[in-house]
């Protein structure tokens, strides 16, 4: 799809550097590992679909070439959507609220991966008048969906986070719950996703920012709290991610986030089939081969330990 490309872009040659840095000798050796992935998924008679080879494929890269991982982190696809539903219950983009969000706060994809292969996610207020309603439960919807995209369009091999606070009010941080961060952190960017997050660059940062950081600190493990960068000026992200990725709008040289915003906005609406067909994905639990072992699926029951992200 056109619109897909210009949020994705993503170069035949990408596949194979990226398969290389994962150690598979080749792509023949890849599509091997799809097609045992997809065999085992056929004989699962619980899930509510056959995956698509390109959303196999990315699921691969994310585990890092392993084919077990890869079974792990496809049945725990099936299950957010059949039993998270504070997340997944209520998640198509069409939906008021979360075209509201496309409103109230940019978080666009930018379309140029980095020279390492990773993806940069950009996130900034967009009207600041609308925060007053802002639900972050809300922004980890659209992070879903977002990712849903890149699943089928990308080559999901990491990300790159830039929270922009510019036009971030001191208070709306105060309304992040730890179910919040426990929704975005752990269950879909670790159990399901497998994204690998290389580093959070937060720039223009409110007062309240220190006190957000610090609970992020007593939550997460140190190795992934030093990944966090916040940044008194764009000389340090610049640097490590170049200006022909960046936007426009600070000083880069890709479209401006209400450019790439439209196309996201864009691609969501041609896509709504797409999205209505994920609305149905439920696994049928009387046809599980074998019981689940680990009674509380999602690790959250009341105890907020500190949250395991590679």
């Amino acid at each position: 799809m056109e619109s897909s490309r210009n949020l994705f872009e993503v170069h035949d040659n990408i596949l194979e550097l990226v398969l290389h840095l994962l150690n598979y000798s080749s792509t023949g050796s890849f599509y091997e590992d799809i097609t045992k992935i997809k065999e085992w998924i056929i004989k699962q008679p619980h899930f509510p679909e056959v995956m698509a080879d390109k959303k196999i494929e990315n699921f691969l890269i994310l585990n890092k070439g392993s084919v077990e991982r890869c079974k792990e982190k496809i049945e725990n696809y099936y299950r957010v959507r059949t039993h998270l539903t504070d997340i997944f219950g209520n998640i198509n983009p069409k939906l008021p609220y979360m075209e509201y969000m496309l409103k109230a706060m940019y978080f666009v994809p930018l379309p140029k991966l980095t020279k390492d292969f990773y993806r940069v996610l950009y996130h900034k207020i967009r009207d600041t008048s609308l925060t007053k309603h802002f639900d972050f439960d809300d922004a980890v919807r659209l992070l879903v969906n977002i990712q849903e995209l890149r699943l089928t369009e990308d080559i999901t091999y990491g990300d790159i986070l830039i929270m922009d606070g510019q036009n971030t009010p001191s208070s709306l941080l105060f309304k992040v719950k730890p179910t919040t961060m426990y929704n975005a952190l752990v269950v879909i960017y670790k159990r399901v996703f497998s994204n690998r997050i290389k580093a959070v660059y937060i720039v223009n940062a409110p007062s309240s920012a220190e006190w957000f950081l610090n609970i992020i600190k007593n939550t997460i493990k140190p190795k992934i709290f030093e990944r966090i960068h916040v940044c008194e000026n764009w000389n340090t992200i610049f640097e490590q991610i170049g200006e022909e990725v960046l936007p426009r709008d600070c000083g880069g040289k890709e479209k401006s986030l209400e450019e790439l915003q439209d196309i996201l906005r864009q691609e969501f609406k041609q896509r709504q089939e797409y999205f209505d067909q994920l609305d149905a994905l439920r696994v049928n639990e009387e046809l599980r081969p074998q019981k689940l072992k680990d009674g509380d699926m999602f690790g959250f029951s009341g105890n907020f330990k500190k949250l395991e992200i590679d």
